[in-house]
């Protein structure tokens, strides 16, 4: 399937609209993405479908678990983009920074926001232990952190009612299994689009 045909049939079955911005966005998202990976090892996946497939639409499924509204959410271990960088481009209205402690990686962040470009999003050049004074609504993460990890790393940064949401595999049961009392969740089971493999995202709030 062409790319721009595989990310139209992507963006429809998730319900968003593939307009000619997003799907220019999306392009050059692409480009760059490919361009720098041959210097700076950004990503192990190579083909135009795994990217689009794996990166851009596994990055849109957070959307399931944050409603449409002005939010301000923070993309921990943000890496090459994902979460984040998708969520910005499909949500104008979301204020998105994106937390990443790599020289390397952060510098493309900058290049792409810049490419794009993308006025909702901010790079931020950090472990996300050492982010002081800034408080979020919603807190996203691709990075391999548990779930009790994530809470003693990044608690501090969340707003009162905020939540974390991460994406997590079949093994996931286990982890939130042995929770605390008060940290309440919830589990979303979807399916990537264009295959049938299986995504659980998991809601996270501590009381």
């Amino acid at each position: 399937m062409e790319r721009e045909e595989l990310l139209r049939k992507g963006l429809k079955e998730l319900g968003f609209t593939p307009s000619a911005s997003i799907l220019s966005q999306f392009d050059k998202y692409l480009y760059e993405l490919k361009k720098w990976n041959r210097a700076y090892n950004l990503t192990a996946l190579k083909s135009d479908e795994d990217i689009i497939i794996k990166h851009f639409l596994d990055s849109l499924l957070y959307l399931k678990v944050i409603p449409e509204g002005q939010w301000s959410i923070c993309d921990i271990g943000s890496g090459a983009g994902f979460p984040g960088i998708p969520m910005a481009i499909v949500r104008p209205e979301f204020n998105i920074v994106l937390i990443e402690p790599s020289r390397k990686k952060s510098a493309f962040l900058r290049h792409i926001k810049r490419t794009l470009p993308l006025l909702n999003a901010e790079v931020m050049e950090s472990r996300i232990e050492d982010v002081k004074g800034r408080l979020f609504d919603v807190a996203v993460t691709r990075a391999l952190f548990s779930v009790m990890d994530l809470i003693k790393k990044a608690g501090h940064i969340l707003r009162k009612n905020g939540f974390f949401v991460l994406n997590k595999g079949p093994k996931f049961e286990d982890e939130i299994s042995h929770l605390p009392g008060d940290v309440k969740f919830e589990v979303i089971s979807v399916t990537l689009p264009c295959t049938p493999l299986q995504r659980n995202l998991i809601k996270v709030k501590i009381l």
